[in-house]
């Protein structure tokens, strides 16, 4: 038989709950992290804000080069513009005119990316009409592993108290 868990009473809008400790935690967590979550993000506008303006002024007194530094008394800034060019698959049509030189200033890229019906084939027992779909999944993982992303926790404020 499982042990008694321990209770604790805790007051939400003004009404007095008796839950389990773990759940009352839970409760006072998730509200200190909606106010906290609340908080950041008033601070990351008011960021944005100065910096976008900071960014102005760097753009203004740019000069051509790619780093500005503007000093005030107490602090500094250093604003690094970064560019990037975005290459059209036409650009194959000045291949020959451009020579050796075409291959100096491009490469092609191709990039594979793993599909739905990928994760489905190698999560479940569903073969796709494979034979031996254990050796072919074997074969997949010398070219392909698993990065683990950051788990997505989204909190968020209750409307009807359920």
């Amino acid at each position: 038989m499982k042990g008694v868990k321990e209770v604790k009473r805790v007051q939400v809008r003004g009404k007095k709950h008796t839950v389990l400790a773990e759940d009352a935690e839970i409760e006072k967590l998730l509200q200190r992290g909606l106010s906290l979550k609340g908080k950041i993000k008033d601070l990351e506008n008011e960021l944005d804000v100065i910096q976008d303006r900071i960014i102005e002024i760097a753009r203004n007194r740019r000069e051509g080069t790619t780093t500005v530094m503007l000093d005030s008394i107490t602090a500094r800034a250093v604003i690094t513009f970064r560019e990037s060019y975005t290459v059209k698959h036409e650009i194959e049509e000045i291949k020959v005119p451009l020579g050796p030189l075409f291959e100096r200033f491009f490469e092609k890229k191709v990039e594979y990316k793993s599909t739905t019906d990928f994760k489905k084939f190698m999560e479940s027992d569903h073969a796709l009409g494979i034979e031996t779909p254990e050796k072919v999944k074997a074969s997949i993982l010398k070219y392909v592993s698993v990065k683990e992303t950051k788990p997505y926790l989204k909190m968020e404020e209750k409307t009807d108290g359920k």
